[in-house]
């Protein structure tokens, strides 16, 4: 068995045991693992690399600024994940440093108002672009009215993919903006699901979102070793609890660090 079918084969097995929705795609140089890759799921905190996307696309074309100061208002914090709804003292910060907390810790108060800076309507212009057709920004991050409406925030693995893929498409963003994007992901400090089974000094690089609801878990990255490189997203929906969709995301982590280690 090579080891591109050991890999599609032990990611199947580590699925199977999991008795919930499942949207899952791995993407290698020369092959792709797809697990109902076009099924539409909640995105959870995921979708929060879209508006990372755009606002550096937008950077990029100096509607904005990275070092550009942004205003916090008392009305702006928000619940949930992240630490400035802890921090009352903080009344501005930096674009970047916005983006930053979206992602690294998955600030739900820094999320809304980079989304506010950023534009929904810009944000699903870019993922219309990219083709990424179960994939919406609805709302903002605990907008519990917007929810009760039904409008809510979508995606897909094979859309994540296209999102990471995007990150090194040519003319999408400039090389100085791909080099703060992936610093950021690479920053990431929530680190259960993709990163679960790799050590911390191993050499492989992980630049990655993961986002979380209660029963569902999701993780999105680009993995480096050596010059070899892949692309991954799985969300899990249904799970009986979050730990064990954490694990099972570990799991396939895990798997594709034993098969970047092989090459």
């Amino acid at each position: 068995m090579s080891a591109d079918e050991l890999l599609k084969s032990r990611i199947l097995t580590t699925l199977g045991e999991f008795t919930g929705r499942v949207s899952a795609v791995i993407e290698t140089a020369g092959k792709r693992i797809d697990i109902n890759g076009n099924a539409r799921l909640k995105s959870a905190s995921t979708i929060k690399l879209a508006v990372l996307l755009e606002a550096f696309r937008q950077v990029d074309r100096e509607i904005l600024k990275p070092h550009e100061l942004i205003p916090l208002h008392p009305e702006d914090f928000t619940e949930g994940s992240g630490v400035l709804f802890r921090m009352n003292s903080v009344k501005m910060l930096s674009l970047e440093d916005l983006l930053t907390l979206m992602i690294i810790v998955s600030d739900n108060t820094a999320s809304n108002v980079s989304i506010r800076t950023v534009g929904i309507e810009n944000v699903n212009r870019m993922l219309e672009e990219l083709r990424c057709s179960e994939t919406v920004l609805g709302r903002e991050f605990m907008d519990f009215r917007a929810a009760a409406e039904g409008a809510d925030n979508w995606t897909s693995a094979a859309d994540l993919v296209k999102m990471l893929k995007a990150v090194d498409l040519e003319g999408f963003v400039s090389p100085d903006s791909r080099k703060r994007v992936l610093h950021i992901l690479k920053n990431q400090q929530l680190i259960a699901n993709l990163h679960g089974r790799i050590d911390e000094d191993a050499e492989v690089e992980v630049y990655s979102k993961s986002g979380g609801l209660p029963g569902t878990v999701n993780d999105a990255g680009i993995f480096e070793y050596r010059g070899h490189k892949v692309y991954a997203a799985v969300l899990l929906d249904d799970s009986p609890d979050n730990h064990t969709g954490q694990e099972i995301i570990a799991e396939i982590g895990g798997h594709i660090y034993s098969w970047l280690k092989a090459q």
